[in-house]
């Protein structure tokens, strides 16, 4: 089983962390989250293993079928315990069904995504979280230049939280943008 090591890079972890903490602040429940774009699970088991936020369900989908064994591995601890969590392969830029039935969707890899077609299909008022970078990387689709145009690119008919995080390493930097409200 083969992993990208990017995905537990310090930018990908503190991503991730950085969610957690605002959907913390922000909901002390949620039955049934979905994340797009999920890769190997890690939104789940931070979310899950800091337990801060009672979960019922988490669904992970993600295009890539090797990302459905390493997540479902990562997040084994809660596969076993009445499915509360599943990764499936899945492309949501084409099937929108898991997404309809969630409380929550998530995607803190918009930058991937090489159709808006995911998001136009969310139905309104279904709430979201969603990150995106200004980070240049051959396979980000979509260039965020700020903030602003992030959120242009994601209207939300309210908003619970918008902001931005700076990464600075020593000899590079990029800032992450987040919103989460209701589509």
């Amino acid at each position: 089983m083969q992993v990208d090591k990017d995905s537990f890079s310090s930018g990908q972890i503190g991503s991730k962390i950085w969610l957690c903490e605002k959907l913390e602040q922000l909901f002390d429940k949620i039955d049934h989250i979905v994340i797009y774009g999920g890769w190997y699970g890690i939104t789940s088991f931070l979310l899950k293993s800091r337990n801060n936020i009672k979960i019922e369900k988490i669904v992970s989908l993600d295009k890539d079928p090797n990302c459905e064994p390493v997540a479902d591995m990562i997040n084994e601890h809660w596969k076993w315990q009445n499915w509360a969590f599943k990764s499936f392969t899945l492309d949501c830029n084409k099937d929108f069904t898991y997404g309809r039935s969630a409380d929550l969707i998530i995607n803190t890899s918009t930058e991937h995504f090489e159709s808006l077609d995911w998001f136009n299909n969310i139905p309104a008022g279904k709430v979201v979280a969603l990150q995106g970078a200004d980070m240049i990387h051959d396979d980000h689709v979509f260039e965020f230049n700020d903030l602003d145009s992030f959120v242009k690119i994601f209207p939300l008919t309210e908003y619970y939280y918008v902001g931005e995080k700076e990464f600075v390493y020593p000899s590079w930097s990029f800032k992450r943008f987040m919103v989460i409200g209701i589509k």
